[in-house]
């Protein structure tokens, strides 16, 4: 099994303390969400990307609150930050802004390999009906070059 810490809710500080506890080279993941359900609060996806490339961690996040809603083609958080780049891996959701079911997980071919290996959540699940996998690119298509719903969104939000 591997060793969780859990690091205060979007406190950088104490994000570096726990990373500071193990050396540079013990392999290391910090997970963490762009957009938190409970409070709508922001993760700071720069800040912890920096703090990840000095004590030599991955970074996973989740924009699953935050697809179709945020960046110019509905990528989320980390596309609207121009940070897509800094990220080892990026999940989200089928669901809420795309309206079907299901999720994703992008990252390095390597890292997809071993999930799709070794995770139990993906090893016995099957894949998307072909009417849902339709529905759900057809949304994507449409988010990806509608502004109207992030607009939307954004006036009744004051994002």
């Amino acid at each position: 099994r591997l060793q969780k810490k859990i690091f205060n809710h979007n406190d950088l500080d104490h994000l570096e303390e726990l990373l500071q506890q193990d050396d540079i080279n013990t392999p290391k993941m910090i997970i963490f969400e762009s957009v938190y359900s409970m409070d709508g609060s922001i993760a700071p996806i720069k800040e912890i990307c920096e703090l990840a490339k000095k004590y030599n961690a991955l970074t996973f996040i989740d924009e699953v609150h935050a697809v179709g809603l945020y960046g110019n083609r509905g990528g989320g958080v980390a596309e609207r930050e121009g940070l897509l780049d800094e990220l080892d891996v990026v999940s989200g959701t089928l669901g809420k802004a795309f309206g079907v079911y299901g999720g994703y997980i992008a990252a390095s071919e390597k890292f997809i390999d071993v999930m799709r290996s070794t995770a139990p959540g993906f090893i016995f699940t099957t894949s998307l009906p072909p009417v849902v996998a339709a529905g759900a690119l057809e949304s994507v298509k449409h988010l990806k070059n509608s502004m109207v719903e992030r607009k939307q969104h954004t006036h009744q939000y004051k994002l």
